[in-house]
């Protein structure tokens, strides 16, 4: 018997935990292990987190997490927690042999850090390098441990960490699909950690079968490249004992990598599968904008605006990025980036067949440094390596202000009380408001953008897609069409959606099955 339960990713938008548990082949698997920022959000903010003293406790008590025995690691168990969670509904004891992880936008992967180490996360090795710069460059009061652990003991009655001379990190098992080769350099990226422990290091497993299959327990795992929002995502398919399980991630066909969509359509489809569980983010839109259609409009804005121009846009949404940067070229102006931006797209240019351009060779990128008491090791360890002469400082961008685009964020407004702009262009390209803290956010944005006298280019709010400068990386309504006709499952079960009436149009050509949290389906 084959049963999928979906733990989260349904009625709402990211947060997909979906476990496949095939009892003949005597293997589990999840899809995704995501934060679902939107029931998070109803109990914690920026500041008020989930207790990493207390390991996974809070979450469990707040139904957050699932009461999952055996999935979690055992120095984050708070003494006592499964005698608390044992009679709950959900409870579970479970052996998992691998995380298939779609891509790594914290909706889907950001409730890895509470995994045990030993349970393998499957993707390909971009995605892989992206979550451990994630840990890398990230901070605050979350627990972020993606690729490598600090282990914590229990003393005083909390869980802390062991003491760091004697206590090393413990790194993650990776294994990696995909053709790319793993070269010396990403194998010594990923090991390095510019902290006081010392690391146990994990190597990067690479897959023993050529090409993008690999054997998990006694099932076979198939992957797929397709076109998102982030580099390196990608969709599943699994042949159970009962037949293929097929899983979209987040996806698209309006990127510039379109056709790796369309091709997983057409391989998906010749495998017959059982059940498609397919996201469903945007099905009302019917024609949404394209990312040339973004470049376009931008270069358009940029061209003649005298001044100072922000380009503000997702994290790691790199294809974004090259986009500004082909708007710096044909202005001649230079694209400013933070430090995270340019540790990650050093990173990705080691990538075999990588689109990406070298930070440290493209001369139209320079390095923003802003001015802190105290540098974090592997902003050290940039700057040194990053040639002085394309570093540039709040000063150089105040003084010729026309030179420039700032690939600048909320998280980046401080700078603007350095560089005072007289005004200028903002182009807000970021994503969706899907709460009402974002929305608050928003707000927030606004108050800055007004406060310089800047231009605003781009919708603020909830109304993202008609704005010109912004391409969302999901599927439209004519999409999720195209791809349900063309893979034509036997059950299609639509996750990370809000809009179940939209999926009602299928029901005569497969069957269209709606999962509560917690809630199981075998076949």
């Amino acid at each position: 018997m084959v049963s999928l339960t979906f733990y989260d990713g349904v009625d709402c938008i990211g947060g997909n935990k979906i476990l496949l548990a095939d009892e003949d082949c005597r293997t589990s698997l999840f899809f995704d292990f995501g934060t679902n920022f939107e029931i998070e959000g109803q109990f914690f903010d920026e500041f008020l987190a989930p207790r990493v003293a207390f390991g996974f406790h809070d979450l469990l008590a707040l139904g957050i997490l699932p009461p999952l025995q055996g999935l979690y690691r055992c120095d984050l168990e708070y003494p006592g927690v499964w005698e608390k969670y044992a009679s709950s509904s959900l409870y579970r004891t479970v052996g998992v042999q691998g995380i298939l992880l779609s891509h790594a936008h914290l909706d889907h992967c950001g409730y890895l850090s509470y995994l045990r180490e030993d349970v393998p996360i499957i993707t390909n090795v971009t995605s892989a390098l992206i979550c451990k710069v994630l840990q890398d460059t990230g901070s605050g009061n979350r627990l972020q441990e993606l690729c490598y652990l600090n282990s914590r003991e229990l003393k005083d009655g909390l869980l802390q960490p062991g003491p760091y001379k004697s206590t090393p990190f413990r790194q993650r098992k990776y294994k990696i699909l995909g053709k790319n080769a793993l070269s010396e350099y990403l194998h010594s990226f990923w090991k390095k950690v510019y902290l006081s422990r010392e690391l146990y290091s994990c190597p990067l497993e690479p897959c023993q079968r050529e090409g993008e299959e690999m054997e998990v327990g006694d099932l076979m795992v198939r992957m797929w490249s397709v076109d998102h929002s982030i580099p390196g995502a990608v969709a599943f398919g699994v042949r159970t004992s009962s037949g293929w399980i097929v899983y979209t991630g987040d996806l698209r066909l309006h990127g510039r990598n379109a056709s790796l969509t369309r091709r997983f359509f057409e391989e998906a489809q010749a495998l017959e599968p059982l059940i498609l569980i397919c996201e469903g983010t945007h099905p009302e839109v019917e024609k949404p904008c394209t990312e040339g259609e973004v470049a376009e409009e931008s270069f358009r804005i940029v061209a003649k605006t005298q001044g100072l121009v922000v380009a503000d846009f997702g994290p790691r949404n790199v294809e974004r990025l090259l986009s500004f940067l082909e708007v710096a070229r044909q202005t001649g102006r230079r694209l400013v980036l933070t430090a995270k931006d340019v540790y990650l797209l050093e990173t990705l240019a080691r990538v075999e067949e990588s689109d990406v351009p070298d930070p440290h060779s493209e001369e139209h990128f320079v390095l923003y440094r802003r001015p802190k008491t105290r540098e974090r090791g592997w902003e050290e360890a940039l700057f040194e390596r990053f040639d002085p002469a394309r570093v540039v400082e709040a000063k150089d961008i105040k003084k010729n202000p026309k030179e420039y685009i700032l690939c600048f964020s909320y998280y980046d407004f401080h700078a603007f009380l350095d560089i005072e702009p007289q005004g200028g262009t903002y182009i807000y390209s970021s994503s969706e408001a899907y709460n009402e803290e974002m929305l608050l956010d928003h707000n927030r944005v606004k108050n800055w953008i007004d406060y310089f006298g800047f231009e605003l280019y781009g919708t603020l709010g909830e109304d993202r897609e008609r704005s010109g400068f912004h391409a969302s990386g999901h599927l439209h309504g004519p999409g999720i069409r195209e791809m349900v006709e063309t893979i034509r499952p036997k059950i299609l079960a639509p996750v990370h959606t809000e809009n179940r009436e939209f999926f009602r149009q299928f029901e005569g050509l497969c069957r269209v099955v709606w999962l509560e949290r917690g809630e199981m389906i075998t076949c």
